[in-house]
């Protein structure tokens, strides 16, 4: 089987959506990857975050 190759962009909002309905056996379905796929993006969604206000944080010091 062909593995297919996901853009960031795309790998967030199957994160996002599965954080806001908390249905992730459906949107697994619906994206046809595993659970444990998306456990991973969402483990890596949540490690990298804090990484976001950090540049927002620089910003408002200078």
């Amino acid at each position: 089987m062909k593995r297919r190759k996901w853009e960031s962009r795309q790998k967030f909002e199957v994160v996002l959506e599965g954080i806001k309905s908390g249905k992730i056996s459906e949107i697994c379905s619906q994206y046809q990857i595993s659970q444990a796929q998306y456990y991973r993006w969402r483990d890596e969604f949540f490690e990298k975050g804090p990484k976001v206000f950090e540049m927002n944080d620089r910003e408002h010091q200078t």
